[in-house]
């Protein structure tokens, strides 16, 4: 049985995230997708342990996980990965919420480049 509904993720805060700047710290945003579905937050200029508190909605069908990326704002070349990881929703959807820390990875494995602090909410259809 396919669970379909709301997922409300709010992303409360980052720390610890890896510098990509040469000069200067880095402006990082977070990107949140599920299915077609991606979302970002705003950028926090040279914030190494930026606090977000923002909430974004998604439709849920199905979907197992959210990919979630924290990104550097360059403002000249393109941006530059943090990091990357995947949250599995299953808790979330069979408890109704729940409240995580995810480390951001620059590959699958491999060491912490920082670590984004979600609250995720699901409401049944």
């Amino acid at each position: 049985m396919t669970k379909k509904g709301v997922l409300k993720v709010t992303v409360i805060e980052a720390k610890n995230l890896k510098d990509e700047d040469k000069i200067g710290k880095s402006d990082p945003y977070v990107t949140l997708n599920i299915g077609e579905s991606t979302q970002k937050t705003t950028v926090k200029g040279g914030d190494l342990n930026p606090t977000y508190n923002e909430e974004f909605l998604f439709d849920i069908d199905g979907q197992k996980a959210l990919k979630i990326e924290v990104w550097d704002k360059d403002h000249l070349n393109k941006d530059d990965l943090i990091g990357k990881n995947d949250v599995k929703l299953a808790h979330a959807i069979s408890k109704g919420s729940e409240d995580v820390w995810v480390t951001m990875r620059e590959h699958t494995i491999g060491r912490s480049r920082g670590e984004v602090h979600l609250s995720l909410e699901f409401t049944a259809a």
